[in-house]
């Protein structure tokens, strides 16, 4: 029988360690770096909102404008799912912001 290690018994510390009582952020400041990243996410949801009407755009409601390099109708069929999935994907992304930013404090 080959004897191995044991696991130390005792209730674990997280990776981080326990945080000292002086290292809590001032109230203004975590009111600041919240503004931060609301702004940041706001901007963020704003380019992700224009992509996403630009990608509709194109899409055409399903019929986007075929390509020269299209002929064979398969190809101009995968491209069509593939906006599509670059759209549902967006959607996606900009959910994941909107959810971000109600976690935030309102400023």
């Amino acid at each position: 029988m080959i004897q191995g290690t044991r696991p130390r018994t005792g209730s674990p510390v997280p990776a981080s360690g326990p945080r000292p009582a002086d290292s809590k952020v001032e109230p203004a400041q975590q009111r600041a770096r919240d503004g931060d990243a609301r702004r940041i996410l706001e901007s963020e949801l704003k380019k992700e909102e224009e992509q996403l009407e630009q990608m509709r755009k194109e899409f055409n409601n399903g019929e986007p404008e075929r390509r020269g390099d299209e002929r064979n109708y398969q190809k101009y069929l995968d491209r069509v799912a593939e906006m599509k999935a670059a759209i549902a994907r967006k959607e996606s992304d900009i959910a994941a912001i909107k959810r971000e930013i109600s976690k935030l404090p309102a400023s």
